[in-house]
């Protein structure tokens, strides 16, 4: 049994980063660029006014001081999207909406809410500088200059800057397809009714759901009746359809567990085959042909708690994004908890944000089984190793699940 860091450092150091592939930037959301994207355009390709106002030339206003207004003959109107070649003169004034091109011979726009208007004549209170609310020609990005750089997260904000820049497509890193193979002869269908002796299959769709809450593709292979060569045959052909195999159930050492079986007959080289947390244990790990196979305890609790801490750094990994090892934070608890010692316990509870600090408080059993408990959890606390016991008022770490 190894620890819960030394088991994450085998499994990232096992995984490789994928490799990259062209998609229409909306399929782009919350993947990983693959690419430096380099700016075609100068932006904005012009100079532009940054706010509705009057386009005015700056020193005209030298004047205005002492409660002296300055006058200006208002000869025009342009909107966003227009164009005028006319070159203003000394005592000219052009009203500009946003976004409009800035004429020639104007470098300045002053805001509508800071003048007066008399018919055809703007008077000015104030002296106005060079540049005043004006959006330099290639302010933004100039050709050529990189304007989103390889490694980082696509979200709405870059894909407007693609559009912006014309690109339609970009190179992100694919996602990882995922098999899940969720072994039991006691599980069956959602909608079957309970028999004496079966349970409903919950994993599956427990799994599925974390899987897609990765941005990651999912293949489930459904629920693989306890026979080791059925089992065996279904692991090979995931392996050949996915970068990741997945199994829930099957991981210990009784009668009907073929997992471990499997895995030596396929000659898979096995990193580890359990891990001192609490819960999941029986969680292993190893590398078949370059592909990754996690087999996950089956209880609910168990299984989701392994996926979280195991399965998703090496998806985030293969997707690029960068793995965050440790996101705990210190909690202060409200309710006195024990737990066994010997591994380090996730106690699922319900934290609470107080004017910058956290508060745990109990929800319930902490049973593997029991997945209603974790359904009012929003996060955990950390029981170290050797601690049976805290009290309200204490301090443990802790983390939010589910991000």
């Amino acid at each position: 049994m190894i620890s819960i860091e030394e088991a994450l450092s085998i499994i990232l150091q096992e995984t490789q980063v994928l490799e990259g592939e062209e998609k229409n930037i909306l399929s782009c959301l919350n993947k990983v660029l693959e690419e430096d994207i380099y700016s075609k355009d100068n932006l904005p390709p012009f100079d532009k006014s940054a706010m509705d106002g009057y386009a005015i030339k700056s020193e005209d206003t030298n004047l205005c001081k002492d409660a002296v207004s300055v006058q200006f003959e208002i000869i025009g109107l342009l909107k966003a999207g227009a164009f005028s070649s006319e070159e203003l003169k000394h005592g000219q004034a052009f009203k500009i909406m946003t976004g409009a091109p800035l004429l020639k011979g104007a470098d300045a726009v002053i805001q509508i809410e800071n003048v007066n208007v008399n018919d055809d004549k703007l008077y000015v209170h104030e002296k106005v500088k060079s540049g005043n609310n004006v959006i330099k020609f290639g302010e933004e990005v100039k050709v050529g200059e990189v304007a989103l750089a390889k490694g980082i997260v696509i979200r709405p904000s870059e894909i407007g800057v693609l559009a912006s820049l014309g690109y339609s497509s970009i190179r992100v890193h694919r996602d990882p397809v995922i098999s899940l193979l969720i072994t039991g002869d006691e599980l069956v269908d959602i909608n079957s009714e309970l028999k004496m002796g079966k349970i409903r299959n919950s994993n599956e769709y427990s799994l599925m759901a974390l899987v897609k809450n990765l941005g990651a593709e999912v293949l489930s292979f459904g629920v693989i009746e306890d026979n080791k060569d059925i089992l065996k045959n279904k692991v090979k052909e995931a392996l050949e359809k996915s970068d990741i195999v997945i199994t829930s159930g099957g991981a210990s050492v009784g009668d009907f567990d073929f997992v471990e079986q499997v895995l030596k007959e396929i000659n898979a080289d096995v990193k580890f085959k359990s891990v001192a947390i609490k819960p999941g244990k029986p969680i292993s790990f190893a590398i078949v042909d370059k592909k990754l196979f996690f087999s996950l305890p089956g209880n609910p609790l168990a299984a989701i708690t392994t996926f979280e801490e195991f399965v998703r750094p090496a998806c985030e990994k293969m997707l690029g994004k960068e793995v965050v090892c440790d996101n705990t934070f210190e909690v202060i608890l409200c309710n006195d908890f024990k737990a066994k010692e010997g591994r380090k316990k996730y106690i699922y509870v319900n934290i609470k944000n107080v004017d910058g600090k956290f508060y745990a408080y109990k929800i319930g059993s902490q049973s593997s089984n029991h997945l209603i408990t974790m359904s009012k959890a929003n996060g955990i606390i950390i029981m170290p190793e050797g601690v049976g016991y805290k009290k309200a008022g204490d301090i443990l770490n802790g983390k939010f699940i589910f991000k």
